[in-house]
């Protein structure tokens, strides 16, 4: 959490700038109504200025410890939602071992095992840290761990997206070119691994903009900000900016473009099944791929640009214009809350559409579908466009699941 410390001669409060903590951290100084400090404080070179600190520190507020705890909540809810995924996707590892399914479905539970891997670091980071923060209202854990925990919050939120859009490249890979996924699985741990090192890699500079500094009180008062990093505005405003188009433009580009593409191939798909005279079983489960694909993807693009959207738009705010003069405080915080939220709707979005077992008696009738596919399958098997839709019905949207387990 990022802090401007107001003061002025009849009064001191404390401005939190957590809607902009992990990306633009640009209302970060712990400076006086924007301004220079204008007292003296032990251990700090202010030679331009001859007054003393006469004004205390900020404590811990009502609205700081509903803060905490609105946090709190959140935190808890988000770290089970993400270690019952955890522990959903090790019993269908588990079971799709014993059956002998494809690789391509072990690609889909290691994406979404690293998804909620990197929900669990936004969690502790973004959330639980922040809530503990919120708390002591000053930084007590000294430089380094100021600088590793602003690294940490900004890699946790780049995973957390690069993972999510990996997802969608699986999904239109599978779809676009279904004879290659067996595949999937090394190609998945290659994509993984980079989207790891890419997350690490972008969020080094936190480890250099951040620093713990003192604020001009009377009393020790330290918090983990950017005072004194950046010499002139731009400088703020293009790492901000780099930051938004890396966490938000791109990702959200390429989520969209993937998934238009995805449903447009399955369409396609459904109308060489009608004009190819197929038989309506086959006809029926493509449809059921489509319209299933084309759900969690309005869910997925939707909940991106819903939840990140307004966090994105207060920083830009933050950073290019005058905060104080377009956003209440009040309306800061909840735009923050309502962003970090999203790593706790990841897990039910996630959970719902892949994780999540139907009925015994769903699930009886499914497989004997599935049965009725792999037979057409070795009937057919010399005839390659029949093989392909096949291997869509097999590999439909919105993951590679075992024939018929979601249908």
């Amino acid at each position: 959490m990022n802090f401007s410390l107001v003061v002025d001669p009849n009064n001191v409060n404390i401005t939190s700038s957590t809607s902009t903590d992990f990306i633009s951290n640009s209302s970060s100084h712990l400076l006086p109504n924007q301004t220079s400090p204008q007292c003296a404080i032990p251990g700090h070179d202010w030679s331009n200025y001859t007054q003393t600190c006469t004004e205390h520190a900020p404590g811990l507020t009502e609205a700081a410890r509903l803060r905490a705890i609105v946090l709190t909540v959140l935190a808890v809810l988000s770290l089970a939602g993400n270690l019952l995924t955890i522990a959903s996707i090790r019993g269908s590892r588990l079971a799709s071992r014993r059956r002998r399914r494809r690789r391509s479905w072990v690609a889909v539970y290691t994406l979404i095992l690293h998804l909620a891997v990197a929900d669990l670091l936004v969690t502790l980071f973004c959330i639980a840290g922040e809530a503990i923060w919120s708390y002591t209202v000053a930084w007590v854990a000294g430089d380094t761990a100021c600088k590793l925990f602003k690294f940490a919050e900004m890699f946790s939120l780049y995973l957390s997206t690069f993972i999510l859009v990996l997802i969608g490249l699986d999904r239109f890979l599978a779809v676009r070119y279904p004879m290659r996924s067996l595949s999937t699985a090394k190609r998945c741990t290659k994509l993984v691994a980079g989207a790891w090192l890419l997350s690490f890699l972008l969020s080094l500079p936190q480890l250099v903009i951040f620093r713990v500094s003192r604020g001009p009180f009377v009393e020790e008062f330290y918090q983990c900000v950017t005072y004194g990093f950046y010499t002139e505005p731009w400088q703020e405003q293009l790492y901000t900016g780099f930051s938004f188009v890396c966490m938000f433009m791109l990702p959200l580009l390429i989520l969209v473009s993937t998934y238009v593409s995805t449903i447009i191939t399955l369409s396609k798909t459904d109308k060489m099944e009608v004009t190819g005279k197929s038989d309506p079983t086959r006809h029926r489960l493509i449809h059921r791929a489509k319209m299933k694909s084309f759900r969690i993807s309005v869910v997925i693009v939707t909940t991106f640009i819903v939840w990140w959207t307004p966090y994105y738009s207060m920083m830009i705010i933050f950073v290019f214009l005058n905060p104080d003069k377009h956003l209440s405080e009040e309306l800061q915080k909840a735009i923050f809350f309502f962003g970090m939220s999203n790593s706790l709707v990841n897990p039910i979005i996630y959970g719902a559409f892949h994780l999540w077992r139907p009925g015994k008696k769903k699930k009886k009738g499914s497989q004997r579908e599935g049965s009725s596919v792999n037979t057409r399958m070795s009937v057919h098997r010399n005839h390659r466009q029949e093989e392909t839709s096949l291997v869509l019905i097999e590999d439909k949207l919105p993951c590679h699941t075992a024939r018929g387990q979601f249908t």
